[in-house]
């Protein structure tokens, strides 16, 4: 049995990863870290004025204790078009992502997780996909729009994703030669994808 792992998700807008990983982590007991927790800490106003430290995701987890340690009082990089301001927030993203991974077994969503942590055999990576039809249908008892505008907008958050993870790691988002496991959650199911991804851990790495 690994003392230690991490499981990676990247995920297709509106498939439902982020809700696989947050009830994955709770199966697994351990900690579900995503992209807007890790913005959160990445904010130099957040980190100053302690803002994060009273966000319940956030204030007894690793990721603030981490973030905490990092941040000196000066000005953090922010997301912008500037493209050195953008590798810099990058790097200061990948630090915190390795950092956890080497404290703790946790769920990180996003952020090309995979990629910062591919040299690690205590890591799984997952990627979550789905058919444009099911995530209009989740996506609608989320946002106010007709169904094309909704194919729109999730399209767009789609290509913003990949074209962040084809910036910084070189690579395609959806090759699914980056991933361990490629599940398609409207065939199985949220909570199916969450049982064969705790049936691939205990494969991997003995029970847990």
């Amino acid at each position: 049995m690994a003392e230690k792992y991490v499981i990676t998700i990247a995920r297709q807008h509106g498939s439902g990863g982020l809700k696989i990983g947050k009830r994955l982590a709770e199966a697994l007991g351990v900690a579900c870290y995503d992209s807007e927790m890790l913005k959160l800490v990445s904010d130099s106003s957040n980190m100053r004025d302690k803002h994060v430290a009273h966000d319940d995701r956030i204030k007894d987890t690793s990721l603030f204790e981490i973030a905490s340690q990092r941040y000196d009082g000066s000005e953090l990089p922010k997301e912008s078009d500037d493209f050195i301001s953008m590798r810099n927030l990058f790097e200061y993203q990948s630090d915190i992502i390795r950092e956890l991974a080497d404290r703790e077994s946790c769920v990180i969503v996003g952020r090309c997780a995979n990629y910062i942590l591919q040299d690690r055999n205590d890591v799984v990576s997952i990627f979550i996909h789905a058919p444009m039809e099911y995530r209009v249908r989740r996506s609608s008892s989320v946002h106010s729009m007709t169904e094309k505008e909704l194919e729109r907008y999730i399209s767009s958050i789609d290509r913003h994703r990949a074209s962040y993870y084809k910036y910084y790691t070189k690579s395609e988002w959806t090759d699914l030669r980056n991933y361990d496991l490629s599940l398609n959650s409207e065939v199985l199911g949220i909570q199916r994808c969450v049982d064969e991804i705790v049936s691939y851990i205990k494969i991997r790495f003995g029970e847990i």
